[in-house]
């Protein structure tokens, strides 16, 4: 059985610290709690949080694999708490069972953190907001929402569906792209080995035989002279331009360029606007309808739709929303959003229904990413595979032009 160390103070205010046997820490704060004394601090004697570590256990595979606490970990956490809570457990019990059931020790640690916070007279809210890499702007004023209106299992439950939601739709789009991706692979990695080391025999064969070259024939010698002599040049530019963007997007400026440009570019501008806009309607119509006011609403969706440009005119559509002017004419005049979506919020408007109306809005544009990426993809396999076609055809034909030149006297 763990050994713990705590710090408690006693009903006279004196701090007392000592070790305890337990199976979990909660039950070293409940014993601390029967003798008069209020558990300040818990911790395994190895110097780990008691919260963190309730469980003596193993590392499992997940644990190994993906370190800390995944978003997804936290999306099945939320359904969890969303069952429980629904089945009438009182929260600090649905904590500690799920803890005490964690596949990961990440999970479990964070799990006994927000469960001790509790138990010390914390709110929920309070407590994971403790925690903001883990959970976010959108996530802590959901839950506080919930709190607040007495019907946290209702908020659990509208933000595991909400999130489960998001990633079964990128799991899609991530799956619908995988192909494509090995194609692309497979296409490069079969270009670098014909040029750096098919073509380079041939051009020796061809250097002796002392024939003049068709133009085709010494275009790809040229080609190929430049992979063989310049290759490491080529390996820096790839990964310094790589690495370049990626310095460059994280700056303000250049993601708001890059997201403007892939709003532009065909089909994957329709994409990231749909993309966009359905996570901005489904993410809205969650708060609005949990109670969450518009502002503290459009705050939150402002960091949560993926694209710079779009943000951007959330946050301009935000600050007029504050003078009193109606969300669907703030957003008008920014042109970010569709047409549709706006007079959908204007419709809401009129009727008091804008989280009904976005909540539609929702659905609409994500059957329609569902759409976009299938008609892609089946664009872009074929188009790569003409594309793979024409390239080692080129290839091939220019190695065996001379021959068939010198083999007809040519």
């Amino acid at each position: 059985m763990p050994l713990y160390a705590y710090t408690a103070m006693n009903e006279s205010g004196q701090i007392v610290t000592g070790d305890m046997e337990a199976k979990v820490s909660s039950e070293v704060v409940s014993r601390l709690r029967r003798d008069g004394m209020f558990a300040q601090k818990v911790e395994l004697s190895s110097g780990v949080l008691g919260g963190g570590a309730a469980k003596s256990r193993r590392k499992s595979i997940g644990d190994i694999l993906f370190p800390g606490v995944s978003q997804s970990d936290v999306t099945a956490l939320t359904r969890q708490l969303a069952t429980f809570l629904q089945g009438g457990f009182p929260l600090i019990r649905a904590l500690e069972f799920i803890q005490r059931n964690a596949a990961k020790e990440s999970l479990a640690e964070l799990i006994g953190q927000l469960a001790d916070a509790i138990r010390n007279g914390n709110t929920l809210t309070s407590a994971i907001s403790e925690h903001p890499k883990i959970f976010d702007k959108l996530y802590i004023n959901m839950v506080s929402a919930g709190e607040t209106s007495g019907q946290l299992e209702t908020m659990f439950e509208r933000l595991a569906t909400m999130r489960e939601g998001s990633e079964e739709l990128r799991k899609e789009i991530k799956g619908a792209l995988t192909y494509p991706g090995f194609m692309m692979l497979a296409m490069g990695g079969s270009l670098v080995i014909l040029m750096a080391f098919v073509v380079p025999k041939f051009a020796v064969m061809f250097e002796d035989m002392g024939a003049a070259l068709p133009a085709p024939t010494m275009i790809l010698m040229q080609i190929s002279s430049i992979f063989e002599n310049y290759w490491w040049l080529i390996l820096g530019a790839l990964v310094g331009g790589y690495f370049g963007f990626k310095q460059y997007s994280k700056t303000d400026e250049g993601r708001l360029n890059v997201d403007a440009t892939l709003l532009k570019m065909p089909i994957v501008g329709d994409l990231c606007l749909k993309s966009a806009t359905a996570r901005f309607s489904q993410t809205l119509s969650t708060l609005l309808d949990s109670g969450v006011d518009l502002v503290s609403s459009l705050a939150c969706v402002q960091n949560v739709t993926g694209n710079e440009v779009i943000a951007k005119a959330i946050g301009e559509s935000l600050d007029e929303v504050k003078q009193g002017n109606p969300l669907s004419d703030t957003l008008q005049v920014t042109n970010a959003l569709p047409d549709e979506l706006i007079e959908m919020i204007r419709v809401g408007e009129e009727s008091g229904q804008v989280g009904s109306m976005l909540e539609r809005a929702a659905i609409t544009y994500n059957r329609d990413v569902r759409n976009v990426v299938k008609s892609f993809t089946k664009i872009l396999e074929p188009l790569m595979i003409l594309i793979m076609g024409v390239v080692i055809g080129f290839i091939v034909v220019a190695m065996l032009l001379p021959v068939f030149e010198m083999s007809t006297g040519g």
